[in-house]
C-alpha cells in the first residue's frame, strides 16, 4: 500500500475568499495540512541541499498549521513576517493574529531555516529560492507529477503564477540526498573576537537571520576563525563553531 504524502499550504480565508478575513485562523482549515494532489497548472520542486534545512522548513510549516493566530489573506500576506520577524520567523512562538499567503508563508519557513531570501510571489519564487543556492530543481515527471519521490522539505511552486506548498513527509520511493563534501576547516588563528558592548546574540549562521544559539557579554573573548562574505565573524564556541556580529560597537578582532 502506497504511503500518502501531505503538503502544509495557506489557501483561503474563513469565507472561502482570498480577501478580506479576519486576522488568524477562523476555521483551522486557512492554512492547514492535505494530501498532495496535482495542480492543473502543474508543480515545479525546489529541493533544499542541506537535510538539516529541509527539516526546519518542514518543521515551521507544521507549526503554522497548528497555529489558529495564523491566517489566510493576500491584502495582509506580510503580517506573518512582521510578527514572527522577533521571534526567528518561529510560526510556533506566534501569538499574535496575522495574516499570510501561500508564497508569503513560504517565505517565512525558509528564513526560520536560516536561508537569506527577499520577498517573492508564486510568479518568482522558483528564480528567488533557486538564486539562494540553497535549493536545487528537481524537473523529472516523476518529481512533478507524482508525490511518490518527493522528500519532507520540498517546496511546491506552480509553473505559472498560482500556488505553492511545503512537503510534510517522504514518498514512499524517496531517494537520499548524498552525503554532501565536507567543508575544509580554516586554517588556526592566534586573533579572537572581544565583545565590547552590552549583551550580543550568537548565531548558528551569519547574518541576523541565523538563529541563535547563545549569549556573548561584554568583555568575553571568544577564537577568531575567519570573517564570513557578509563580514559576520566566524568563531569558536562552547566546543562547536558559530556567527556573531561585526558591528564594531559590538565586537572587534584582536591579535592573540
Amino acid at each position: 500500500m502506497s504511503t500518502k504524502v501531505y503538503v502544509g499550504e495557506a489557501i483561503k480565508d474563513e469565507d472561502n475568499k482570498a480577501r478580506g478575513g479576519e486576522p488568524g485562523d477562523q476555521t483551522g482549515r486557512e492554512v492547514c495540512v492535505r494530501e498532495w494532489k496535482m495542480n492543473p497548472q502543474g508543480w515545479r520542486v525546489l529541493r533544499p541541499k542541506d537535510p538539516a534545512v529541509a527539516e526546519k522548513i518542514a518543521y515551521d510549516m507544521r507549526a503554522a498549521c497548528a497555529n489558529p493566530f495564523i491566517g489566510y489573506d493576500q491584502t495582509d500576506r506580510r503580517t506573518l513576517y512582521e510578527v514572527s520577524k522577533p521571534l526567528d520567523f518561529d510560526c510556533a512562538r506566534v501569538k499574535t493574529p496575522c495574516e499570510c499567503d501561500c508564497s508569503s508563508l513560504v517565505q517565512v519557513c525558509v528564513l526560520y531555516a536560516g536561508v537569506k531570501v527577499g520577498s517573492f510571489n508564486t510568479a518568482s519564487e522558483a528564480a528567488a529560492l533557486l538564486k539562494t543556492g540553497a535549493f536545487i530543481e528537481l524537473t523529472g515527471e516523476k518529481y512533478t507529477e507524482s508525490p511518490d519521490f518527493l522528500r519532507t522539505g520540498d517546496l511546491l511552486v506552480t509553473k505559472v503564477k498560482g500556488h505553492s506548498c511545503v512537503v510534510l513527509n517522504d514518498g514512499p520511493k524517496a531517494e537520499p540526498l548524498p552525503d554532501p563534501e565536507p567543508e575544509p576547516e580554516p586554517e588556526p588563528s592566534n586573533a579572537y573576537v572581544l565583545v565590547k558592548g552590552g549583551s550580543v546574540r550568537v548565531r548558528d549562521k551569519d547574518g541576523v537571520y541565523g538563529r541563535c544559539i547563545g549569549i556573548a557579554h561584554r568583555g568575553e573573548e571568544y577564537p577568531y576563525i575567519e570573517t564570513a562574505p557578509s563580514g559576520w565573524y566566524r568563531i569558536a564556541w562552547r566546543g562547536t563553531q558559530a556567527y556573531i556580529t561585526n558591528k564594531p560597537r559590538y565586537t572587534e578582532v584582536q591579535n592573540g
